[in-house]
């Protein structure tokens, strides 16, 4: 079945809810159970103390990534809206299914070898409770599922960060994460609580018949409590996608977690966080109240800016990276401000433009880190930029890889990133004029764009540092195969989806369907980019 979801059934869009069975909910939600019983088998083969259990750890993790991904490109469109209580399948779900799992195949092979023997049950069983959490984020209709889906996401990565090295950096980077962490889900369930005092319903949408309703649509909407709710919800949510002001514990996690799991935390927390922006802007019908949309402006530019400043001083590679990925969260809040423009493709619908480019930065970032990881220099993993001296002289199909990676995070040719780049960006050019927010969209837009070419003198940086300089005599391979296997991937995935981006491009398209059929006409942008007035609507100022 080809990766579309255009014909989506009148049930996933709120058509009459069929009888709820064993094997409707089974056929339904076949990737989640597979990942589940996975992360259960991996555990117990982790406690039998022998080399062959250890080996079959990392292959069972590969197996149940693949068999999931497989069973949902071979699945029909959803089936039933009430499949599950508290659970809604729709065209988003199915295409964070469909990426989640293949960066997930990355990032095992990236992982293999990383964790000590004794811990590789546990290591690995982390990776696969840590995506099932993204296909239950996407999924969610209710707000406590919604909560536990993003903290099942969230806690195992605190547990990798641990696990990932035998090193005190890794110890201390673990308890930051978990204490800001657990911080960010106190205030992520203070926020969904104001929301369930507004909705008096911890539903996120009614699925009767005609189209999906949300429960905060109207007066629940523009009540006060829903306005703190949304609010502290978006400010739970930034921890998760890295954004300032919550973006203090990036670079030391970044470099206190060994590589391949921080090119993990780069693209899992974070495409959770932006799905989970989606379903709560969605649930507002997108008619946010102006106050929320000039935070999400000022958190946009302030977090591009201050990555990109604060990259540009380092000379730990795995710490510019951090920050770049800081920048990068900005640029896709630029993205998700534009938000559904009904009708078109990237270059005009801001979630699709969001879409297509965080399943190119997962990748792009991955590889990053998976060059990192995958050598040693000096007895220590390769990580500042004077171990990277050279490298191209030890290792060049590698060095390319790195250089193609890092070319694409910098949107340079011929490299998907600079087609992600100009999705994200020409939403906010082709605005509406009569839109109410065009003026701060353009400037936004260009405030990105300069920070795109700022960003191009840290990026340049490391890939020069690869390319010049005495190599070490001490440089080890080390990951195995596997990790060089996931570094190549990535490289070609980056020049494949520049030379060929349609098929992600329509993929990213069609998983916008459901924000688009769920929203009222005059919440959503229409195909001829006609004014909305009622976006963001004004506050009311009294209760009616």
């Amino acid at each position: 079945m080809p990766l579309s979801y255009a014909s989506v059934p009148s049930c996933l869009l709120g058509g009459a809810p069929h009888p709820m069975t064993l094997s409707s909910i089974a056929n339904a939600l076949a990737p989640e159970f597979i990942l589940l019983v996975a992360s259960c088998i991996v555990l117990m083969l982790g406690i039998i103390r022998s080399s062959t259990a250890t080996t079959f750890v990392s292959i069972t993790s590969l197996l149940a990534v693949a068999v999931a991904l497989v069973v949902t490109l071979k699945q029909d469109a959803p089936i039933d809206p009430a499949v599950c209580p508290g659970l809604w399948l729709t065209s988003l779900t199915f295409y964070t299914r469909v990426i989640t799992l293949s960066v997930g195949l990355l990032i095992v092979l990236a992982n293999w070898n990383q964790a000590i023997d004794r811990e590789r049950g546990e290591y690995m069983a982390m990776i696969l409770l840590s995506l099932l959490g993204i296909l239950l984020t996407a999924s969610a209709n209710d707000w406590i599922v919604f909560f536990f889906a993003i903290e099942l996401v969230s806690i195992p990565t605190y547990v990798l960060v641990a696990l990932s090295r035998e090193d005190r950096r890794s110890s201390e980077s673990s308890v930051k994460y978990f204490f800001l962490g657990a911080l960010s889900a106190a205030i992520l369930a203070y926020g969904l609580s104001f929301l369930y005092g507004a909705a008096g319903t911890t539903t996120m949408y009614t699925l009767g018949t005609g189209s999906p309703l949300s429960t905060l649509a109207g007066e629940p909407a523009a009540s006060p409590a829903a306005l703190i709710g949304l609010l502290l919800v978006f400010s739970g949510l930034l921890f998760k996608i890295a954004a300032v002001p919550f973006h203090v514990y990036a670079a030391d996690v970044y470099e206190g977690a060994a590589s391949p799991v921080t090119g993990m935390l780069g693209f899992v927390p974070k495409l959770a966080g932006f799905v989970a922006l989606i379903k709560v802007f969605a649930a507002f019908n997108w008619a946010l109240p102006s106050e929320v949309v000039w935070v999400v402006w000022i958190v946009a530019a302030a977090s591009m800016t201050v990555g990109n400043t604060l990259a540009l001083v380092q000379r730990n590679a795995k710490r510019t990276l951090a920050y770049s990925s800081i920048a990068h969260t900005g640029y896709m809040l630029v993205a998700l401000l534009v938000g559904p423009v009904d009708g078109h493709g990237p270059m005009r619908d801001g979630l699709a433009a969001l879409l297509f480019y965080m399943a190119v930065y997962g990748v792009m970032n991955l590889g990053a880190f998976a060059f990192l990881g995958a050598y040693q220099t000096r007895g220590r993993d390769v990580e500042t930029l004077d171990d990277l001296a050279g490298m191209a002289t030890r290792a060049p199909a590698a060095a390319l890889g790195l250089a193609i990676c890092i070319f694409s995070l910098m949107g340079f040719p011929p490299t998907a990133g600079l087609i992600g780049k100009v999705y994200v960006f020409s939403g906010a050019f082709t605005i509406g004029v009569g839109h109410p927010f065009r003026s701060p969209l353009i400037a936004l837009a260009i405030i990105a764009v300069v920070n795109t070419a700022i960003g191009a003198a840290y990026y340049l940086r490391i890939v020069s540092a690869a390319y010049v300089g005495t190599p070490s005599d001490n440089l080890q391979r080390i990951g195995g195969p596997p990790i060089r296997w996931a570094l190549a991937m990535c490289a070609l995935a980056m020049l494949a989806l520049f030379a060929a981006p349609a098929p992600l491009s329509r993929a990213a398209k069609d998983a916008t369907t459901v924000v688009h059929r769920s929203l009222r006409p005059a919440n959503r942008l229409t195909t001829n980019n006609a004014p909305n007035p009622s976006f963001p609507p004004p506050v009311p100022a009294t209760q009616p």
